[in-house]
C-alpha cells in the first residue's frame, strides 16, 4: 500500500506540475472520527478532534482540473461514552487528490476531490478498557492508508470551505483480549472512518 501511494503521488505531480497554476496555503478543521471493528462487541462512539497543516494546489488552466496535496496533523482516537473512556491519538495525514473546480456565480465556485491518503502515527499509547467484564487492550498501528472523497465551495481566489470523507482501507487499531484465569485469547482489528469540515486559505 505504501508503494502504491508513492507511485500515484509521483505520477500525479509529474502530469500536472508542468502546466499547472500552483498555490500554497494553510488548512484547519474539525474531525469526526469513528473506528469500525470486525466484532460486534467493540462499538466505539464518535470521537471529535481537529486537523491543521499545509496544503498545495495545482490547477490546469481553462478546464479547472488539477490536484491538491496536504500534510496535516490529524487528531483522532477512540471514545466509549458508556465507559467514560477516551484515548487521543495523533497522526500525520498526507492526502493526494484529483481536484475539479468549476464556477457558480461571480466569485463563488465549487470543487470535487477524490484520491488516496497515507497516515503515519505520531503519538498514541496502548489503552486498556473493561467492556462486559473483559479487559480489552487497544493498540494504534503506525501506518494506515485509504481513500478520500470531498466537496466544497470556493470564495474568491483565496478561500475554500469543504467537507471530506476519509475511508480507511487498512487496519488502524488492534484490540487484544486476555481474560484473567482463562486460556482464551482473541484479537480484532478496526479501521477509521473520518468526516471532516475544514477551511483552507491560499496565498
Amino acid at each position: 500500500m505504501k508503494k502504491l501511494f508513492i507511485l500515484v503521488t509521483i505520477c500525479c505531480i509529474s502530469v500536472f506540475s508542468a502546466q499547472a497554476e500552483f498555490k500554497l496555503g494553510v488548512k484547519a478543521g474539525v474531525n469526526l472520527a469513528k473506528a469500525s471493528f470486525n466484532t460486534e462487541t467493540i462499538n466505539p462512539d464518535n470521537f471529535t478532534g481537529f486537523q491543521a497543516g499545509l496544503i498545495a494546489e495545482f490547477t490546469l488552466p481553462v478546464i479547472g482540473l488539477g490536484m491538491d496535496a496536504a500534510a496535516l496533523y490529524s487528531q483522532q482516537g477512540l471514545k466509549f461514552k458508556d465507559y467514560n473512556f477516551e484515548e487521543k491519538d495523533g497522526a500525520l495525514d498526507i492526502p493526494v487528490n484529483i481536484k475539479y473546480k468549476f464556477g457558480l456565480i461571480s466569485d463563488l465556485g465549487a470543487y470535487l476531490t477524490a484520491g488516496p491518503y497515507a497516515s503515519f502515527k505520531l503519538h498514541g499509547d496502548n489503552a486498556d478498557i473493561v467492556i462486559d467484564n473483559v479487559i480489552h487492550t487497544f493498540e494504534r498501528k503506525s501506518f494506515g492508508a485509504g481513500l478520500n472523497f470531498g466537496f466544497g465551495i470556493r470564495l474568491g481566489a483565496h478561500m475554500q470551505i469543504g467537507a471530506n470523507y476519509q475511508f480507511g482501507l487498512t487496519d488502524n487499531y488492534k484490540s487484544f483480549i486476555d481474560q484473567p484465569n482463562s486460556s482464551s485469547y482473541q484479537e480484532s482489528e478496526g479501521k477509521i472512518r473520518i468526516w471532516s469540515l475544514s477551511a483552507a486559505y491560499f496565498f
